[in-house]
């Protein structure tokens, strides 16, 4: 999977100044909070998912998170660090996989602050942290399974050089699993973890095999806060030109119960996400 992320970033770096200047955009939050931001070749701009949870980082955190550490894992463009950071919190550390997106996002700090003081990183999930723990740990990770070889093949075959990589919006199964596996070393003892799911990755079955690895006692407990009905973006002009493939690979996930979603009857489809909480589970 890291050949697929490297593939053709050096190339994206070569246009990142130049589409800073010609693609910016703004984000507001509430309570008089705007992001400013730009979309660069081969990095995320911000979802109506990535929304969704920043409006709840703003409504349901208080005045004490924002003296305390604060983890953006995969932060992307950077906009839930720097929505902490104009909430008044400046113990702030993001990371990201993608050395592009982590040169992004510190771009928009200095757009957004004039001034760097976020403590970024690149590395997937909580590499180079150390044993480093946070108060609060946010998450949004990728939004759809693995996927077959066949769709691979065919991914492969329509990704032009500036489209986005293959495991940014796959793979999500994978990633969260590690995820869990990890963030109890990462979470401190009356610390969270918010984490946005995509239904498309299959929630049901992530959750359940985490449980039966753990015979049933998993040492992270979970609660859904909130959920949301989001029509399905294709994101990339190349996913959108296999849009037939893809919605019969999501058919095949759908009957093996391996993602759940709705459909309208124009054949629209409608994905649900689900806000998590996780923390240390006491008994």
């Amino acid at each position: 999977m890291q050949g697929l992320l490297d593939h053709n970033e050096t190339a994206a770096k070569k246009h990142l100044s130049t589409e800073h200047i010609e693609n910016k955009y703004k984000i507001y939050f509430g309570l008089g909070l705007c992001i400013n931001l730009t979309h660069a070749p081969k990095v995320f701009k911000v979802s109506p998912a990535g929304i969704k949870l920043g409006d709840y980082l703003v409504r349901s955190l208080d005045s004490s998170a924002f003296k305390q550490s604060f983890l953006d894992l995969g932060t992307g463009t950077g906009v839930h660090a720097l929505l902490m950071r104009k909430l008044g919190n400046n113990d702030i550390t993001a990371t990201d996989i993608s050395e592009i997106s982590i040169k992004q996002a510190k771009f928009h700090e200095n757009l957004n602050f004039k001034n760097n003081k976020i403590e970024f990183h690149t590395g997937d999930l909580f590499e180079d942290l150390s044993e480093r723990r946070f108060q609060t740990i946010v998450f949004n990770p990728p939004g759809w399974r693995t996927p077959s070889q066949a769709l691979i093949n065919k991914l492969r075959k329509a990704d032009p050089a500036t489209e986005l990589p293959i495991q940014a919006m796959f793979y999500g199964d994978e990633v969260v699993s590690r995820f869990l596996e990890q963030l109890p070393a990462h979470l401190n003892s009356k610390g969270k973890a918010i984490i946005g799911l995509n239904s498309l990755i299959g929630i049901q079955d992530v959750l359940s095999r985490y449980i039966q690895k753990h015979r049933g006692t998993p040492p992270l407990a979970y609660k859904l806060i909130e959920r949301h009905t989001i029509p399905l973006l294709y994101y990339s002009n190349a996913w959108q030109s296999i849009e037939k493939s893809l919605k019969e690979e999501f058919e095949k996930w759908s009957t093996r119960d391996l993602a759940a979603y709705s459909t309208d009857a124009h054949g629209n489809i409608f994905w649900s996400y689900e806000i998590i909480e996780l923390y240390h589970r006491t008994t």
